[in-house]
């Protein structure tokens, strides 16, 4: 038999099951009260359970909030001489048209700096305006070659103990149109297309990805089309991924690195880091 105090109420017993005074009580009542008790310690135990997953899947979410995101940069691959240029910057989901209001954006992306490489002179920064979901500019090409549009930026914030690094590099050639070179180019981690910026539907593409000049093998690729096509691709031992261009239209390409490493940014520790970086070309 079990003891319970004399006149104790079920309501008592769920409001102060650890300070109850024992008495005797009858076989029968004592089973059904002991039962009572034991679907409360069942039913206690798996609320902290539930909590102990919500609080895990609610990191959870946020660590991969920010990186389901991308940087990416539009601007036609090919430019005139002396004419202007657009460029606009977007943060937000290229295959499903979402391109996030800039007071959205994850942490302090907004604040990147986009730089212009001349060829043969130093970068330049590129001045932007916000346009509401997209910052936008131009840039007037003084001479014929090979320009590139770059951001690298990495968010002050932490993504739960991940550090985060979004980038974007862009080819503009002005004049004939020659075979790319990023040689000059080291980011932490960028796309490279091996193919011109502008190149025929049906045609047989390739990327490289690279990371401080040097070929990131394994690498996961992930194509999206303005149609709405997407698709993800691992990359070679060198580093180089293949798809054929089935539509027309613009495409963005980016490559992810997710790495088990420890490290401080922004005086705060971290033990993991991802990289997210973007290109853009046009299929005609």
């Amino acid at each position: 038999m079990l003891a319970v105090a004399s006149g104790t109420t079920w309501k008592d017993l769920q409001d102060n099951e650890n300070n109850i005074h024992f008495v005797v009580c009858p076989f029968a009542t004592c089973k059904i009260l002991h039962s009572k008790l034991k679907t409360i310690r069942i039913n206690q135990h798996i609320m902290k359970v539930l909590i102990s997953l919500f609080t895990f899947l609610t990191a959870l979410l946020y660590s991969f909030s920010s990186n389901a995101h991308a940087l990416w940069i539009e601007s036609s691959p090919s430019g005139t001489v002396n004419q202007p240029h657009e460029v606009r910057v977007y943060y937000g989901e290229y295959a499903t048209n979402e391109r996030d209001n800039i007071e959205k954006w994850y942490s302090d992306v907004k604040d990147f700096t986009l730089l212009l490489y001349v060829p043969g002179k130093e970068p330049v920064q590129v001045e932007l305006t916000n346009k509401g979901d997209h910052f936008g500019g131009s840039f007037q090409p003084t001479v014929e070659g090979t320009y590139f549009l770059s951001i690298v930026k990495a968010p002050k914030d932490l993504g739960g103990d991940t550090k985060y690094e979004f980038s974007s590099l862009v080819p503009v050639q002005v004049g004939k149109s020659t075979k790319l070179d990023y040689s000059s180019l080291k980011n932490p981690l960028q796309v490279e297309l091996l193919n011109a910026t502008v190149v025929k539907k049906g045609a047989s593409l390739q990327a490289k990805v690279t990371s401080a000049g040097q070929a990131v093998p394994n690498a996961k690729v992930s194509v999206f089309s303005s149609t709405g096509w997407g698709k993800e691709f691992v990359a070679d031992a060198a580093g180089i991924v293949t798809f054929d261009a089935l539509w027309s239209g613009a495409y963005v390409l980016e490559a992810s690195i997710f790495e088990q490493k420890s490290g401080e940014h922004e005086g705060k520790p971290y033990t993991s880091s991802w990289q997210g970086s973007t290109t853009f070309l046009q299929v005609k």
